[in-house]
């Protein structure tokens, strides 16, 4: 297995810093890029392990960090604050599409990969960005969600009342206790961008297969919101699969110590569907 560390300057000239897997004998291959969530990066818990998993079975896989996603050089923690204060949708978008463009110029990966065969990933957040990104770029042939969001709009009134006042509001990492300070900037895209941001609108125009995996006891984003997508999902070639005891991670957490049997169930239908729809 070969691993590589890249970067990329987006048209911000913020660095994407990614990482390709692949095992030697690839050439031509799909390629499936994998999106973190919020509060997330390339390196938490399964999504090294996801990549491996998915380049064992024929595929060059790609992991990235959201330029704006507040993880340093170090790649594991978060020391760009200012980056994730301002971070937005709309620059997650523009992210990702400065990986698809890189991958299908052959500015990166050139020989590697088919650029005929796109597929994404994305986790939670991540996975409202891969629908919002899909109803776009005719690249892109085939798509799974885990814990995808259905709506951009998850604030309350409490929330945005403190944000339009402050100017910021604010999280704690539970697993660092960091409080990660989100700054007006996210809230203003969400307001200027409503149509653009629509994941229940994108998902209409979507007509590739759709894989919608969601746990069904998700403390972090509503089982309801997973049927929400599909729902509204316009590809013919859709599933929505919901994991028995499924929690927002799958059973995982950082650093991962073992593998957990939903995850590993989440993993294999994955790949099925990938190998069914992209190989």
């Amino acid at each position: 297995m070969i691993r590589k560390n890249i970067s990329l300057n987006n048209p911000t000239s913020e660095i994407i810093r990614a990482e390709i897997y692949y095992e030697f004998s690839v050439k031509d291959a799909p390629v499936i890029i994998i999106c973190h969530g919020f509060k997330g990066f390339k390196n938490w818990a399964f999504f090294p392990i996801l990549a491996e998993s998915l380049a064992s079975a024929g595929y060059v896989t790609l992991t990235f960090n959201f330029s704006r996603n507040g993880i340093g050089s170090d790649l594991n923690n978060f020391s760009e604050l200012d980056l994730f204060e301002k971070n937005t949708y709309s620059h997650e978008l523009l992210d990702l599409k400065c990986i698809v463009d890189a991958l299908a110029s052959g500015k990166i990966a050139k020989g590697l990969v088919d650029p005929e065969r796109i597929g994404l990933l994305g986790h939670s957040r991540g996975g409202g960005i891969t629908l919002l990104y899909a109803r776009s770029d005719k690249r892109i042939k085939c798509l799974v969600t885990w814990s995808a969001i259905a709506t951009v709009e998850r604030y309350t009134e409490d929330q945005i009342k403190n944000w339009d006042q402050y100017g910021y509001i604010e999280f704690e990492n539970k697993r660092t206790h960091q409080i990660l300070r989100v700054g007006k900037d996210l809230l203003d895209d969400i307001r200027k961008n409503k149509d653009s941001l629509d994941i229940s609108a994108a998902a209409k125009e979507i007509d590739i297969p759709a894989l919608i995996i969601h746990g069904q006891i998700d403390e972090s984003v509503p089982l309801e919101e997973a049927y929400m997508i599909f729902n509204h999902l316009g590809s013919s070639s859709k599933e929505l699969i919901t994991i028995e005891n499924g929690t927002h991670t799958f059973g995982a957490s950082h650093p991962m110590e073992s593998m957990p049997e939903q995850l590993q169930t989440v993993f294999d239908l994955s790949e099925n569907w990938f190998d069914r729809f992209l190989k």
